[in-house]
């Protein structure tokens, strides 16, 4: 026979919804790509299944991987998007990196044969799935034979993204590394050489930083 369930007492039901919703304040809103760390993990997983591993979040918005792939998604509206693969870019899209801010998401997505590859930067808004931007990762001619990546990416809210691309020739030996903005005033090429550190963007509120050789070298995102 089913027995009545008793009402929980009010502080325990106080205590329930700390569990649930506290941690999630501690989100950034501008997001880079740094993998979130476990408190912001824990918060987001309201949006998408909690067995899945995060790689960027925010207080209303997951990017994560289950499986083989990358999906994104809305806690406010509930939307599942899938970005691409989490696996090698031969034969499918791979994710990474990638960034979390507000409602938005910003990676990479990099396709694969067997001696070429390219790669894009891609703003998704996770309410609707709608992409906002898609650009190319790199704008130098490589040649025959050649890959591009992207090496560090950061993104704000308002859908203004920068990242770091890097491309090289098999056949003709080249290497490039370009720094890239694409906000409300369109975008630029902010600098190049084979001495930028790909790995080095960083966000710090609206002002971006990156290495090129020894020095650090910055602008406005926005």
């Amino acid at each position: 026979m089913l027995r009545p369930v008793r009402a929980l007492p009010a502080l325990a039901v106080v205590a329930v919804t700390i569990v649930a919703c506290g941690s999630s304040a501690a989100a950034p809103e501008h997001g880079t790509t740094a993998s979130a760390p476990a408190g912001t993990q824990a918060a987001a997983h309201a949006c998408g299944p909690a067995a899945g591993h995060t790689i960027a979040s925010s207080r209303v918005a997951r990017v994560y991987a289950v499986g083989k792939s990358v999906y994104g998604c809305s806690g406010r509206t509930g939307k599942v998007t899938r970005l691409g693969a989490s696996g090698p870019c031969v034969g499918s899209q791979h994710v990474g990196p990638a960034a979390v801010a507000g409602e938005l998401a910003g990676y990479g997505l990099q396709s694969c044969g067997v001696d070429t590859g390219s790669s894009l930067v891609v703003v998704r808004r996770l309410s609707d799935g709608r992409v906002l931007v898609s650009q190319a990762a790199t704008t130098q001619m490589l040649g025959p034979e050649s890959y591009s990546s992207v090496g560090s990416l950061v993104l704000r809210s308002d859908g203004s993204v920068a990242w770091i691309g890097l491309g090289s020739s098999i056949i003709r030996h080249t290497r490039d590394v370009e720094v890239h903005r694409a906000a409300q005033h369109g975008q630029a090429l902010l600098d190049s050489g084979t001495t930028i550190d790909p790995t080095s963007l960083r966000l710090h509120g609206s002002r971006m930083t990156w290495r090129h050789g020894k020095t650090t070298r910055s602008a406005t995102l926005r």
